[in-house]
C-alpha cells in the first residue's frame, strides 16, 4: 500500500492542478491577482469533491511523472487511492528492474474541475521514461533517496491568498540525491527542474519538481503537455551545471592579467620610489606621486595620471615601465581615496552624485526581486504609502545624472574655449568621452555575459542565466550575445526596441548620455560665439522634447500610476522612459546652469528674501514631483490634462529644483545643505560612482536569483537587502575602478598625450 506520507504529498499537489483548472477563466495578470486574493472571500462555500481533485491529480501530475510506463492505466481515470503495488503492473520485488522496452502510453486530460477528457499518446521508450519508472517503483519500496526526491517537490505553501505562486520546493535537497546500484545499471542523480504553468501565455505559477537527471527540458515538457487541446501549458527548465566556454576562459584570463598588471605596477612603483629616493639623496629631483594627482570633474571620476619621476634624462622610465605604472594598485588606490579636489571644482556635485546613485540602488533593490515576492497582493498597499513615494519615484535619480552631465560638459567646455581663444579639437572631444566610458563598460558586459552563469545557482538561476537555452528561449545571456554591439555603439536605447531585450538593461542610461553628449557641442559652440543662436537651438530642442511627451501621453493614454496590469502604459514604459527625445530636458537644464556658472560664477549677490524664496520654490517643486502622485493611489487620480502636464514637466521640474540647489551652494547660499553635499566623505565614492552603477544590478541579480526560496516582503528585510547591496556594490566598484577604469584612463592620457581638458 502507498504510504501515508505519499497520500499527504499527493493531496497537496492536487491543489496545484485544481488551481490550474480555476485559472482557465483568467485573462491577465490583474485577473490572476484578483482571483487569488478574493476567491474564498467572494465564494466561501465553494467546494470541490475529493474525487475531482484525485482525478485531476491522477491525469495531470501523477501519471506523466511517476507512472509513465503502465499501459493498462490508459483505459480509465481512477483516483490514486485505488493504486497499490499491483497498479504498476509489478510486485515490490521486481518493481525496480521490470521496465518495458515497448513504446509507452500515458494519458492526460483537460483541466476542467468536473470533466475529464482522456487523451492517449504513445511515447517512445527513453532513458528518462525508464528512470522515471524506476523512481516510481522505488517510491513504493520506500527507498530513502526516492522519498527525499518526492519531499523536494514544490507544494502549495502558505500565502496563496496573498498571491504566492512560487512553489520552489527544496533545490539543494533534490540535487544531493542519487540512486546507485552495484553494476551502475539504473543509476541516476536527482535533478531539480522548475515547471512554469501558463494559461494562454499568462503565468499561473511555478512549481519545483525533482526527477532523474536523464530527463531533459524537452522530454519533460512533452510529457506534461500530452493534451494539445488544453489551454494550460507547462514549460520545464531543469538545473544545469554550466561548463566554462572559450569566451568565459578568455574573460577569466583578462581579469587575471588586469590584476597581475596592477600588482606588477605596484611593485615597480615601490622600486621606482626607492630608486627616486636614492637619486634625490644624490642630487636628483623627485616629483612626489601625490603632486601629480588631479580631480577632473567633467569625467565624474578622478583622472589618474602616470607616476612621473624626474631624474637624469637618460634614466627616465621607458614605455613599458610607464605602461605598467598606469596599472599600479598603489597609485590608483591612493588616487581614488584622496579627498582633495582640484581648484575651481564645484564641490557640492560630489554629494549629489553619490546620493543619486544610492537612490538608484534603493529603487532597484525593490524592483528587481518583484517576481520573487511571495506576497505580491501587498504591492498595491506598498505603492500607496506616503513614505514609499520616494522609493517608487526613484527614477528621478537618473534625471539627476543627466542634469550633472549637461552642467559639467557645458561649464568645462566653455572654460576651455575661453582659455584657448575659442578653439578646441572637437574630434578629441568625442574620442576622449568614448574612451572614458567604453573600456570598463565592455569589461562589465564581458563578465556579465560569460561568467555570471558560474557565480551561483538556485531554482531560477539556470533559467535566467543559461548561455545556451533551448531553441526559442531567450534570456539576458542571449540578449547580450545578440545585441552587445548596440551597447558598443551606444544605440541600445533605440535598438532593440524593448528595454527587456537590451544587453545590460540599465545600459540605456549610458546610451542616452552619450547621445546627449554628441549633440551638446552644437549648442555649446553657438552659446560661446553666437549666444542668441545657441539659445534658440536650446529652446527648439526643449520644445521638441515637450512635444514628444505631450503627443505620446495623449495618443497612448499614458498613466502616471503603477499598476499590476501588464497592458497598461505608464510614464516609465519604454515608449518614453528610455528614448532620448523624451529625456533630454533635464540635460538641457544642466547645460543652462553650466552657462550661467561660466558667465557669473563668483560674482553673484542675492538679497536674503530672494534666497529664501529660491529655497522654498525648489523644495516645493521637488516635493511636488516626488509626492504629487500620492492621491492617485487613494481614489484621487489626476485628470487627463493634469496627467499630460505632469508627464511633460515632472523631470524638467526636478532638474530646475536641482539647478537651484547647485547654484545656491556654489554661490555661498547653501548653508547646511552645502556643508552636507560638499562633505569630503563623498569624494572617493564619487570617483567610483560609474563603476558602482555598472555592477550593482549584477550583484542584485546574482543574489536574488540564487535564493533557494521566495521572498516574503517586509520593510526591515528590504532595508537590510538595500544596505547590503549598497555596501557590496561600492566595494566591487572600488576593485573594478582600481584594476580597470583608472588604468585605462591613465593609458589614454599616456597614449594620446592629452592635457587636462574636456
Amino acid at each position: 500500500m502507498v504510504s501515508t506520507s505519499k497520500y499527504c504529498i499527493l493531496n497537496l499537489l492536487a491543489l496545484i492542478s485544481y488551481c490550474c483548472a480555476q485559472f482557465q477563466n483568467i485573462g491577465n495578470q490583474a485577473d490572476a491577482v484578483n482571483f487569488i486574493a478574493n476567491q474564498k472571500s467572494v465564494n466561501p462555500n465553494y467546494q470541490v469533491s475529493t474525487k475531482e481533485l484525485q482525478d485531476v491529480l491522477q491525469n495531470v501530475i501523477v501519471e506523466p511523472l511517476l507512472y509513465p510506463v503502465d499501459n493498462h492505466w490508459v483505459s480509465e481515470a481512477r483516483g490514486f487511492n485505488t493504486h497499490d503495488e499491483t497498479d504498476l503492473g509489478m510486485t515490490g520485488e521486481d518493481a525496480g528492474t521490470n521496465v518495458t522496452t515497448e513504446p509507452m502510453m500515458v494519458t492526460n486530460s483537460t483541466l476542467e474541475p468536473t470533466t475529464l477528457i482522456v487523451t492517449e499518446v504513445v511515447l517512445e521508450p527513453t532513458l528518462c521514461i525508464s528512470d522515471l519508472a524506476t523512481f516510481a517503483a522505488d517510491i513504493l519500496k520506500k527507498e530513502k533517496y526516492a522519498e527525499m526526491m518526492v519531499d523536494s517537490y514544490g507544494k502549495p505553501p502558505p500565502g496563496i491568498l496573498q498571491g504566492n505562486i512560487l512553489w520552489f520546493g527544496l533545490y539543494d535537497q533534490c540535487l544531493s540525491q542519487s540512486r546507485t546500484s552495484n553494476d551502475n545499471y539504473e543509476s541516476f542523480n536527482g535533478q531539480y527542474c522548475l515547471a512554469l504553468v501558463t494559461n494562454n501565455t499568462q503565468l499561473l505559477f511555478y512549481v519545483g519538481i525533482c526527477v532523474p537527471n536523464s530527463c531533459n527540458n524537452r522530454e519533460l515538457t512533452d510529457l506534461l503537455n500530452i493534451n494539445s487541446n488544453s489551454s494550460i501549458k507547462v514549460s520545464v527548465f531543469c538545473h544545469k551545471q554550466f561548463e566554462y566556454s572559450t569566451s568565459a576562459i578568455a574573460c577569466l584570463a583578462l581579469l587575471v592579467f588586469l590584476c597581475a598588471f596592477a600588482l606588477v605596477g605596484a611593485i615597480i612603483e615601490v622600486f621606482t620610489n626607492y630608486k627616486g629616493s636614492w637619486a634625490n639623496r644624490n642630487g636628483f629631483k623627485k616629483l612626489l606621486p601625490d603632486e601629480t594627482f588631479e580631480n577632473t570633474e567633467h569625467t565624474q571620476s578622478a583622472s589618474v595620471n602616470e607616476l612621473i619621476i624626474t631624474v637624469e634624462e637618460n634614466n627616465s622610465p621607458g614605455c613599458l615601465v610607464k605602461f605598467l605604472l598606469c596599472f599600479s594598485l598603489l597609485t590608483n588606490g591612493r588616487k581614488i581615496l584622496n579627498t582633495k579636489q582640484g581648484e575651481g571644482s564645484i564641490s557640492c556635485l560630489n554629494g549629489i552624485r553619490v546620493i543619486s546613485l544610492t537612490w538608484v540602488i534603493l529603487g532597484h533593490s525593490y524592483v528587481f526581486p518583484f517576481q520573487l515576492i511571495s506576497n505580491p497582493v501587498e504591492i498595491p498597499n506598498l505603492l500607496g504609502r506616503f513614505t514609499f513615494q520616494a522609493v517608487g519615484n526613484a527614477t528621478f535619480s537618473v534625471d539627476s545624472f543627466f542634469f550633472l552631465s549637461g552642467l559639467l560638459v557645458t561649464y568645462l567646455t566653455l572654460k576651455y574655449l575661453q582659455k584657448n581663444e575659442g578653439k578646441i579639437n572637437w574630434v578629441m572631444f568625442y574620442v576622449h568621452r568614448y574612451l572614458r566610458l567604453t573600456p570598463v563598460y565592455m569589461i562589465v558586459i564581458f563578465v556579465f555575459t560569460t561568467l555570471t552563469p558560474h557565480f551561483a545557482s538556485g531554482p531560477f538561476y539556470s533559467m535566467i542565466f543559461d548561455p545556451n537555452p533551448d531553441p526559442g528561449v531567450e534570456n539576458q545571456m542571449t540578449y547580450c550575445q545578440d545585441y552587445w554591439w548596440t551597447n558598443l555603439l551606444y544605440i541600445n536605447n533605440l535598438y532593440p526596441t524593448s528595454i527587456n531585450k537590451e544587453c545590460l538593461l540599465w545600459g540605456w542610461y549610458l546610451a542616452n548620455d552619450m547621445q546627449f553628449f554628441i549633440v551638446s557641442p552644437f549648442i555649446i559652440y553657438l552659446l560661446y560665439h553666437y549666444f542668441y543662436a545657441g539659445f534658440t537651438l536650446w529652446c527648439v530642442i526643449l520644445l521638441t522634447c515637450f512635444s514628444s511627451l505631450i503627443g505620446e501621453s495623449i495618443i497612448r493614454d499614458i498613466s502616471v500610476s503603477f499598476s499590476l496590469d501588464p497592458n497598461e502604459v505608464n510614464f516609465v514604459s519604454d515608449l518614453i522612459y528610455i528614448r532620448p527625445w523624451s529625456r533630454i530636458s533635464t540635460y538641457l537644464v544642466g547645460m543652462a546652469l553650466g552657462y550661467v556658472l561660466y558667465k557669473y560664477r563668483g560674482r553673484v549677490r542675492m538679497p536674503h528674501y530672494m534666497v529664501v524664496l529660491g529655497w522654498l520654490a525648489a523644495t516645493g517643486i521637488a516635493l511636488s514631483v516626488v509626492y504629487g502622485l500620492y492621491g492617485s493611489y487613494h481614489g484621487r487620480p489626476l485628470s487627463a490634462s493634469a496627467t499630460v502636464v505632469y508627464i511633460t514637466l515632472c523631470r524638467f521640474s526636478w532638474a530646475v529644483a536641482l539647478a537651484w540647489v547647485v547654484f545656491a551652494c556654489d554661490a555661498g547660499y547653501g548653508g547646511l545643505v552645502n556643508s552636507l553635499l560638499s562633505w569630503s566623505f563623498w569624494i572617493p565614492l564619487s570617483r567610483i560612482n560609474y563603476c558602482a552603477y555598472l555592477v550593482h544590478p549584477i550583484i542584485m541579480f546574482v543574489f536574488y536569483y540564487s535564493l533557494p526560496n521566495s521572498i516574503y516582503f517586509t520593510d526591515f528585510l528590504f532595508v537590510y537587502f538595500y544596505l547590503g547591496h549598497l555596501m557590496f556594490s561600492y566595494a566591487v566598484a572600488f576593485l573594478l575602478s582600481v584594476c580597470a577604469e583608472a588604468p585605462f584612463m591613465a593609458l589614454e592620457k599616456l597614449t594620446l598625450n592629452r592635457d587636462k581638458s574636456v
